[in-house]
């Protein structure tokens, strides 16, 4: 279906993102680690935010946490980071498990996330992380 936007679909379910033109078809797709349901070092479920969204503001590859790890107050390395809601991002990693593993973030590879911050999303562009089953 024409959207007439650019979007990225993010599927935590599948542990798969994509990216789609403006005439809807799937152009770039790659793996992804979504948030999991319970981080002991914050006591709470860690899940990504699901919906619809924006991308606000992209980083380069020096992006990093401003939170995590807690220990050290921020620092963790978020390479390419386009955050799309308060403090949850895109953004590169060098740990892409088969399952969902962050403190909320979606990791995805880095060259994936290279792509989609420099060739691919503007801010505007709009983000859509389904429903966890």
């Amino acid at each position: 279906a024409s959207t007439g936007h650019r979007k990225v679909v993010v599927d935590l379910n599948k542990l798969a993102w994509g990216a789609y033109d403006e005439n809807g078809n799937l152009i770039h797709w790659g793996p992804a680690s979504g948030g999991k349901g319970y981080c002991p070092d914050v006591g709470r479920t860690c899940k990504t935010v699901t919906g619809n969204f924006k991308i606000q503001r992209k980083q380069p590859a020096q992006c990093v946490s401003s939170v995590f790890p807690i220990e050290w107050d921020g620092g963790a390395p978020m390479p390419y980071c386009m955050h799309f809601f308060e403090g949850f991002a895109l953004h590169g990693s060098y740990e892409v498990p088969g399952h969902n593993a962050s403190h909320g973030c979606v990791r995805m590879f880095i060259n994936d996330a290279r792509w989609l911050n420099e060739e691919f999303t503007k801010i505007g562009t709009k983000v859509t992380v389904l429903p966890y089953e």
